[in-house]
C-alpha cells in the first residue's frame, strides 16, 4: 500500500511512472578476498528449507559464503508503479580455486525474502570454475546456524561495541508464502527466467531479474565457493541498474 501510495502521489505531483526508478539503484564496485567468505563450510544456502549451492558435483562437498551488498535492486513488476529493469552484475576473478556459484536473496517492502529457483522448471544460477590451485590454512568462517530466520554480516560490516544490530541482514522466509521463483539469474537480460550457466570464463557479466510480486528494497548477491582460496584470491564486483526495455 506504501507503494501505491508513494506511486499515486508522484503521479499526481506530475512526475511520470516512467521515472520512477526502483528503492535502491546506487550500484556498487568493490574488490572482496579470501577472508571475506565469512561463512562455511557447508552444503546449503538460505530458505525455508536449505537448499543445496549446486544440484551437481563440483569437487569439495562444502562450501565457503559471502553475502555481497549489491545496492540496487530490480524490478519487473507494473510499470505504471516504477519502470522495470534489472541488476547487471559484472564480475573478474583473479587467482579462484574450485567453482563460484552465485545466487541471489531480495529482501521485500514486506520483510520477506525472495531467492532464485533452485531445480525444475525457472532453474537459474551462475557457475564460474577456476584454475588455480586450492590454498591452505584455515578461513575466517564458521557454519551458518540456521537456513531461515538468520542474521547474516556482509563483507566489510563488523561488530561494534554499539551493536551488531544495525549492520545485519535478517534473512526470513515465510513459510506459508515461500519466496523462491521471484527472482532470477541469466547471461542474457531478454531471458526473464535465466537458467543454469556454466562457465570457464574467469570475467564476464549476468543479470539479477525480477518477474513481479512485492517492490525489493534491498538484495545480496550470495558468493560461495568450494574450494580454500589462495592469497592470491580477488573478486571484483560492479553492480548497475539498467532499464528493460
Amino acid at each position: 500500500m506504501f507503494a501505491l501510495q508513494t506511486a499515486g502521489e508522484e503521479w499526481i505531483k506530475g512526475v511520470s511512472p516512467d521515472s520512477l526508478t526502483p528503492l535502491l539503484d546506487t550500484g556498487m564496485k568493490e574488490t572482496f578476498y579470501r577472508d571475506d567468505f565469512n561463512y562455511g563450510p557447508q552444503q546449503w544456502r538460505p530458505f525455508k528449507k536449505p537448499l543445496n549451492i549446486s544440484n551437481t558435483v563440483h569437487g569439495n562437498d562444502g562450501w565457503y559464503l559471502m553475502f555481497v551488498k549489491a545496492n540496487a535492486t530490480p524490478y519487473g513488476g507494473n510499470p505504471a508503479l516504477h519502470r522495470r529493469g534489472d541488476v547487471r552484475v559484472n564480475y573478474s576473478f583473479t587467482g579462484l580455486a574450485g567453482t563460484a556459484a552465485f545466487h541471489v536473496i531480495g529482501f521485500d517492502t514486506t520483510a520477506k525474502c525472495k531467492t532464485n529457483r533452485q531445480d525444475g522448471y525457472g532453474a537459474s544460477s551462475y557457475y564460474v570454475r577456476g584454475t588455480s590451485a586450492a590454498g591452505s590454512g584455515s578461513p575466517a568462517a564458521a557454519p551458518m546456524k540456521a537456513w531461515n530466520d538468520v542474521a547474516v554480516l556482509p563483507p566489510g560490516e563488523y561488530d561494534t561495541d554499539e551493536g551488531a544490530a544495525p549492520y545485519y541482514y535478517l534473512i526470513h522466509f515465510d513459510p506459508l508464502s515461500g519466496g523462491v521463483d521471484a527472482l532470477h539469474l541469466t547471461d542474457q537480460q531478454n531471458h526473464l527466467k535465466g537458467g543454469v550457466v556454466e562457465t570457464t570464463e574467469q570475467s564476464g557479466q549476468f543479470y539479477i531479474t525480477h518477474t513481479g510480486g512485492s517492490l525489493l528494497e534491498d538484495l545480496l548477491i550470495l558468493v560461495c565457493v568450494n574450494e580454500i582460496q589462495p592469497e592470491e584470491f580477488r573478486l571484483d564486483i560492479e553492480t548497475t541498474f539498467v532499464r528493460r526495455e
